[in-house]
């Protein structure tokens, strides 16, 4: 599963599910983690991106 899928099912059982306050923030805590994770990971593919398309010139 991508990362940007694990954050779309847990937002969506954010939404949509009832937590007790402990497993809520626990979470909100795994999707902060995974955000997080998702902008380092479109941050490497830019760079990527960069070196790749500076390779071909």
């Amino acid at each position: 599963m991508t990362t940007i899928d694990q954050i779309n099912e847990l937002r969506a059982e954010l939404r949509s599910c009832l937590f007790a306050p402990e497993e809520r923030a626990a979470a909100e805590a795994e999707l902060a983690v995974l955000v997080a994770q998702a902008r380092a990971e479109e941050e490497q593919f830019e760079r990527d991106i960069k070196t790749f398309l500076a390779d071909l010139e």
